[in-house]
């Protein structure tokens, strides 16, 4: 928790700005400028004398001098004196840690003893306030103790306890922001438009007029300081009074800070995770990390929006909210859409060319998948490669697979290339349909010319072939309805055509001519587009009828010249050759 707690923290610090400070607060720097002009520290007391006097006569409004003075010195009169004739003066009490009394970690800071001015450098017009500041555990400062107490005696911040001098006004600590233990958020400004080295101040090379009527705080900057504090501001690193400055500008500039409370906080992470959760279902995932980068911006903007009106808010919660609700979405749709379009596609990978498997898982994406049974009307051909089988003596069992792979993958190319969907395969047999998974509506002289293609492709790898390795092929295509579905087992599963189609292609594919068959109705629909013989009919098992068959006359397109052999005995054999 606290891991989350610390995360949490430092998303809200990226909401920080650099704001413009008010102009109305000056803080004197002693830096390493200082130190290379005025030596190493502690100063004498005489310097830090001359310096009280120089920003006294530029009548500022109050001098916060947070040093501190806890030991003695010879020169310590001077100084008393400069501090007497000074406008109202902040001198700063620091609480010993080793003294701080054990209480309850949500109280204010209590200490047994606290490090003040040396008793004759508290002159009439000097208060006491503490300048101290703690980290969060993570190292970050975002908070300052608006008081601490010592045996009872309450000290206020100095940033703080210097406005209150300044203006003149009572600011009770009851009205401010503040946690259990009296911290209270500040704000961060650019300084430098408000910093002057102490050296220009003490070498009168600063213009007076900037410090009239100012708050006037003089302390350690940059590596001179014995101590600083990491800032919420990247990269920021600030000395003590560099964060009292911080502290008055905070109130100047109408810029205090509160945390969002809880409950709005618990009613924006429901209404993004609602939010996301009835956008992202919808869509995939490249859809889903863009919506999320839309939401995580919007309420950025939302975030910063409200930090400029002073209420911080923690980021991390809505953004855990958001990738938690992407990635039950992305599982959700895993297994509920995803799995099921990873199944479609490796199904019909199966069954259909390459180039449609996109297209149809698309098609079926939102339809139901045609696996109960569907009745479509499709044109199917039949490949019979039997005559492989007389090989099987003469051939090893590699080279028999060999052969037949190739034939067989020589034919799927030309079906897939044709549109058309591979029903079944086994072996030496290759069952192909068209308007299957999808509207062809010339579905039959498709199924034809592929036909016509496997032969010739086939005809021409023959020829490349040793003679006893080539084999003739027969083809067999019928028109008609069928009833299409996934048949089998749960996980053994095969999708099958049925219906009277289906057992006509495959029985004239295997005619002993080993030509292209088609069957009545194919031979309809096609009109003259090809050379036609009817031949001897068939008959069909449970089919009292003689089936009417159709042979496809396949000619030299040179020559005119017949290649294949017509059926020797035919019922009224007629060749009907195509018009010219």
């Amino acid at each position: 928790m606290g891991v989350l707690t610390s995360a949490a923290k430092q998303f809200s610090d990226l909401l920080y700005p650099i704001y413009l400070p008010s102009g109305q607060v000056i803080f004197v720097s002693i830096d390493n400028k200082s130190i290379e002009e005025f030596g190493a520290l502690p100063w004498h007391r005489t310097v830090l004398a001359e310096l009280v006097d120089t920003i006294s006569q530029a009548n500022p409004r109050v001098v916060g001098l947070d040093l501190i003075l806890a030991d003695s010195s010879s020169e310590d009169a001077k100084l008393a004196q400069a501090l007497a004739d000074a406008p109202p003066v902040l001198q700063p009490v620091i609480g010993v840690d080793a003294t701080r009394l054990l209480r309850a970690t949500t109280s204010i800071p209590n200490f047994g003893v606290v490090l003040k001015p040396t008793a004759e450098l508290e002159t009439a017009n000097t208060q006491l306030a503490h300048s101290m500041f703690m980290s969060d555990a993570d190292g970050v400062l975002r908070r300052a103790p608006t008081i601490i107490q010592e045996s009872g005696k309450d000290y206020l911040a100095l940033g703080i306890a210097t406005l209150q001098l300044a203006n003149a006004q009572a600011m009770g600590e009851n009205s401010l922001p503040v946690d259990a233990e009296g911290r209270l958020l500040i704000n961060f400004f650019d300084l430098r438009s408000v910093q002057f080295s102490a050296s220009d101040v003490l070498n009168h090379r600063i213009d007076p007029s900037h410090m009239r009527d100012k708050i006037v705080l003089v302390g350690l900057s940059g590596k001179v300081a014995a101590q600083s504090y990491r800032t919420p501001v990247s990269g920021q690193q600030l000395s003590s009074t560099e964060i009292n400055v911080n502290l008055i500008e905070t109130f100047l500039n109408h810029r205090l800070l509160v945390m969002q409370d809880s409950l709005n906080q618990v009613v924006m992470v429901l209404l993004l995770a609602i939010l996301a959760g009835a956008t992202f279902a919808h869509f995939r995932i490249l859809t889903q990390i863009g919506l999320l980068i839309i939401y995580l911006l919007l309420y950025l903007g939302y975030a910063f929006a409200k930090f400029d009106e002073g209420i911080v808010v923690q980021p991390i919660y809505p953004v855990l909210a958001l990738f938690l609700t992407l990635i039950g979405t992305a599982i959700f749709r895993y297994f509920s859409e995803e799995r099921h379009h990873s199944f479609i596609t490796s199904l019909l990978r199966r069954y259909v060319p390459p180039e449609d498997v996109a297209s149809l898982t698309a098609y079926f994406e939102d339809r139901p998948l045609p696996f109960g049974g569907i009745r479509r009307q499709a044109s199917v051909l039949a490949l019979d490669l039997s005559d492989l089988e007389e090989l099987a003596t003469s051939l090893t069992p590699q080279a028999l697979i060999d052969l037949l792979d190739q034939y067989v993958s020589l034919a799927v190319g030309i079906i897939f290339e044709n549109d058309g969907a591979i029903v079944k395969y086994t072996g030496s047999a290759i069952l192909a349909a068209w308007n299957l998974w999808s509207d062809q509506p010339n579905h039959v002289q498709i199924a034809v010319r592929t036909a016509v293609e496997i032969k010739q492709e086939l005809s021409e790898f023959n020829r490349r072939q040793p003679k006893e390795l080539t084999i003739k092929s027969g083809i067999g295509i019928a028109t008609g309805h069928v009833v299409a579905g996934r048949i089998g087992a749960r996980h053994r599963a095969e999708y099958a055509i049925i219906g009277e189609i289906v057992g006509m292609a495959e029985r004239i594919a295997l005619k002993p001519e080993r030509s292209v068959f088609i069957d009545v109705t194919t031979r309809e629909r096609i009109g003259d587009e090809f050379d036609l013989l009817e031949v001897r009919p068939v008959r069909l098992r449970r089919k009292t009828d003689p089936q009417t068959v159709w042979q496809l006359i396949e000619t030299n397109e040179s020559t005119g010249e017949i290649i294949n052999e017509p059926e020797k005995e035919t019922t009224d054999a007629t060749i009907m050759p195509s018009p010219p």
